[in-house]
């Protein structure tokens, strides 16, 4: 399971959640080719490495042909000119694209939120709110691509901490309207979002977008421990001058073993076992796969015979000594345990880091593995799967394939 916790200390945009998406490693061609599919000229994005405060991280910006200037949000006096699109017009124009079905429906639903908001802001039928041509193309491409980036980054879940606003009043094209802006409030009601105050920043820190991504898309909030492996952090930058460093710092979390990057050879982990004769099969299979979900390193079941010759399951975990608590808590409450071993063990393991590689049956993540000079290659079990049903072919066959083109490229 793949986690992303945002620490949104101040506030959230969409481009600052972009610009922390690519700050993690988002690839820029693959994400410019999947937002090309809404077929939608008239921009282009800028992503651009940077530093504040003496941190490095990623400002990200939509720049408009002809250098044209940026709308903020919906503009219901703008519905006469020809040049406006509505909520359902948008909704069109995202579902007739060639996205994936995932991605579609979190970029609806986040406008849809939005579109809500604003029309019970001001009192307008959903139909009536309209954003102007200009404001609307700057925030398809945050929306939608936000969603493009949760699909690419394969995130299954979304942690947000310490989500902030400032204080006091901002001016927008309605006029003057206190902070939080009535739509971030809007789409705040009857959630358990947590919104706290800054009242070091007289300005607006949440924008509706930001709120519609933590709405749609999240899961968790203010969370102090996540299960699994960091494997990287990054920082989107905001561009308002608040007086201290304006970043939303995103971090990526990794349980699942097979998807993690391993660079060590050796290392010390601890075993969990208990006999269980009161556990089926199918109860054992949830546990395991919790297990692994929790961060385990390894999680098996073995058959063995008890006293009275009862057939019965050895659970077994593997983890790290730093979760012990936290997994003899898990087995104590998730199965019938009363009573656990545990011994430390040294391990020899090979080096590991994942690649995307493109092949002619599509893009595969492989394993490159390694020790002491000896280097193989394996491909994503959930990749081949994937394409096995897309194909028809067998499992075995596009393995050796894959493998097979990819030491015939030297990639």
């Amino acid at each position: 399971m793949k986690t992303l916790v945002l620490d949104a200390f101040s506030g959230i945009s969409g481009d600052m959640f972009l610009g922390a998406m690519f700050d993690l490693g988002l690839s820029q061609s693959e994400f410019e080719e999947q937002l090309n599919k809404l077929k939608v000229p008239g921009y282009q994005i800028v992503v651009e490495r940077t530093a504040r405060s003496s941190i490095t991280g990623t400002n990200f910006d939509v720049v408009l042909d002809g250098n044209l200037p940026k709308d903020q949000g919906f503009d219901e006096h703008q519905h006469h000119h020809h040049h406006g699109r509505n909520f359902m017009m948008i909704k069109q124009l995202i579902l007739q694209s060639n996205l994936k079905t995932a991605v579609k429906e979190k970029a609806v639903k986040m406008f849809e939120q939005i579109a809500l908001a604003e029309a019970k802001v001001h009192g307008k039928k959903l139909e009536d709110v309209h954003f102007h041509e200009v404001g609307a193309l700057d925030s398809i491409v945050d929306i939608v691509g936000a969603a493009i980036a949760f699909d690419m980054l394969q995130l299954d879940k979304l942690v947000v901490n310490n989500l902030s606003d400032g204080v006091g009043t901002i001016k927008i094209a309605h006029g003057i309207v206190p902070v939080p802006v009535p739509a971030v409030m809007e789409m705040q009601l009857n959630t358990a979002i947590p919104i706290q105050k800054r009242f070091d920043v007289h300005t607006e820190l949440i924008t509706p977008t930001g709120m519609a991504i933590i709405k749609c898309m999240g899961n968790e909030f203010n969370t102090s421990i996540t299960n699994g492996v960091l494997e990287r952090t990054g920082y989107g930058f905001g561009k308002r001058e608040t007086g201290s460093l304006n970043a939303l710092r995103a971090s990526l979390y990794n349980s699942k073993l097979s998807q993690q990057q391993v660079d060590e050879t050796n290392d010390r982990v601890l075993l969990m076992e208990t006999n269980l004769d009161d556990a089926t099969g199918q109860q054992l299979s949830i546990t395991i796969k919790r297990a692994l979900e929790l961060g385990a390193k390894d999680a098996w079941a073995e058959p063995i015979i008890m006293k009275k010759g009862r057939p019965a399951y050895k659970l077994c975990l593997l983890t790290v000594a730093e979760q012990q608590e936290t997994f003899v808590k898990f087995l104590f409450s998730d199965t019938p345990a009363i009573g656990l071993r545990m011994k430390s063990m040294h391990r020899e393991i090979m080096e590991r880091r994942i690649e995307q590689v493109q092949t002619s049956y599509g893009k595969f993540g492989i394993k490159r593995l390694s020790y002491c000079g000896l280097n193989k290659s394996s491909v994503e079990y959930d990749d081949i799967e994937k394409c096995s049903q897309k194909t028809g072919k067998s499992f075995e066959e596009i393995k050796l394939a894959v493998l097979q083109e990819i030491e015939n490229k030297g990639v």
